[in-house]
């Protein structure tokens, strides 16, 4: 504003006038309107549970179902023991995790999770549906015995634990070199219908996929390439064994590998 035109309006019009336009500032900066509502968590969709057929020694995880409520909203769990028909239901000491494994005194009765939500405002609870009774499980097989690659799982893994060569030693002539492995899970199971991939590296031979028989073991028949007379050049030649389950990625899942080696006779 110019200086002349103030010393001409006087300090107290002045005051007024910057008094009006500041009323006028904050009226257009804060409306009259009312504040938000805060809001307390409320359910929408149960909580549930991950199997809903358990048994002794599973792993379950609870999922806490839907919530509306301002966020940030956070969850606490509380696993139940019911009757076998889901009610008389009590807390299981310790159980406060989102995942909870399956006792042997679960067994006859029923499970529930209790997901308590709680934000800023307030909380608020909700209980899943009841599982079915808890089951037995069944007794693992002996060591040493075998079973299906099925029943492999992380954190378990196969592995080829006994790989023969024949011939062994192999020669320049050689027609056909048959390569036996048997697969084992880190259990210390024998494994069927693994799936067993062998061949050489350099690749101076064929390589094949074949799965385990009953008793583990699978048999892979490499053929030499035109390329095999390199051998002459060592003295034995590397073979890369790896054991799969179907379905898996080749180098994850379950899967194991190995390098091993067979002597050249020259």
């Amino acid at each position: 504003m110019d200086s002349s035109f103030i010393r001409r309006l006087g300090l107290p019009a002045v005051v007024a006038v910057a008094a009006a336009v500041a009323f006028i500032a904050l009226a257009y900066a804060a409306p009259n309107s009312p504040a938000a509502a805060e809001v307390a968590p409320a359910n929408t969709a149960v909580p549930t549970i991950s199997d809903t057929t358990p048994e002794s020694g599973q792993a379950l995880t609870a999922n806490p179902g839907t919530w509306t409520g301002d966020q940030p909203i956070v969850f606490t769990y509380r696993w139940l023991r019911c009757n076998p028909g889901g009610n008389n239901c009590v807390d299981i000491p310790t159980a406060d995790q989102q995942t909870y494994t399956v006792q042997g005194a679960d067994v006859g009765n029923t499970l529930r999770v209790r997901v308590t939500a709680t934000n800023a405002t307030g909380s608020s609870t909700a209980t899943s549906d009841n599982t079915s009774a808890v089951t037995q499980a069944p007794a693992p097989p002996a060591p040493g015995s075998t079973i299906p690659v099925t029943a492999v799982n992380p954190p378990n893994r196969l592995i080829p634990a006994q790989v023969q060569f024949n011939p062994n030693p192999i020669g320049l002539a050689t027609p056909s070199i048959d390569v036996r492995v048997r697969v084992q899970d880190t259990r210390g199971f024998f494994v069927s219908g693994a799936l067993v991939f062998v061949r050489s590296t350099p690749l101076v031979t064929t390589g094949a996929e074949v799965p385990t028989g009953d008793d583990g073991w699978a048999t892979v028949t490499l053929h030499p390439r035109k390329n095999y007379r390199i051998l002459r050049f060592q003295s034995n030649l590397q073979i890369f064994v790896r054991a799969r389950k179907s379905g898996d990625p080749l180098f994850a899942g379950v899967s194991g590998r190995r390098l091993v080696q067979v002597r050249i006779a020259h």
